[in-house]
């Protein structure tokens, strides 16, 4: 599992680091909350994934925890802001539909199903792993399993 962290914040950094012209490139026309998620919420991701991966940054558990609080709420916000307001169901609607004009009838569905799918899982990936970083980082590498277990459920209070 520590491997797949390494990976991920080590992907993570550069596909920010690749961004990061382009984006500033057009600063004048990005909204407020695209300005905030880019310079501030970007470093709480990578900062955080890089300690869950390499575990060189310590810093104390409540600074964890305020980051872990403040960016699910934030996470919350910018993707409804990215799926509201930038049309992204749209954009991607509107790809699926151009491919199934080229095919069979009985195929259209699927492939608009499959692609949806796909876009789903491909935005979780991008959102939930630097979020459940800054939870293990917080609160331990083992507390998600104990949040998770059946048997917490059943302990009296």
């Amino acid at each position: 599992m520590l491997l797949f962290w390494r990976i991920y914040a080590v992907a993570y950094l550069v596909v920010a680091a690749a961004i990061l012209p382009p984006t500033l490139g057009r600063f004048s026309h990005l909204s407020p909350i695209d300005l905030i998620d880019l310079l501030v919420f970007t470093p709480i991701a990578v900062v955080g994934l890089w300690s869950a991966a390499f575990r060189h940054l310590s810093l104390p558990t409540n600074t964890w925890k305020i980051l872990l609080f403040i960016s699910v709420f934030w996470r919350a916000l910018s993707v409804g802001n990215i799926i509201l307001f930038n049309d992204l169901v749209g954009k991607v609607h509107s790809g699926l539909v151009f491919l199934n004009t080229r095919m069979a009838p009985a195929a259209a569905n699927a492939t608009m199903v499959l692609g949806l799918a796909i876009s789903f899982i491909l935005g979780s990936l991008v959102v939930v792993p630097p979020l459940i970083a800054l939870y293990r980082n917080a609160y331990g590498d083992e507390s998600l399993l104990r949040l998770m277990s059946p048997m917490r459920a059943r302990q009296p209070a």
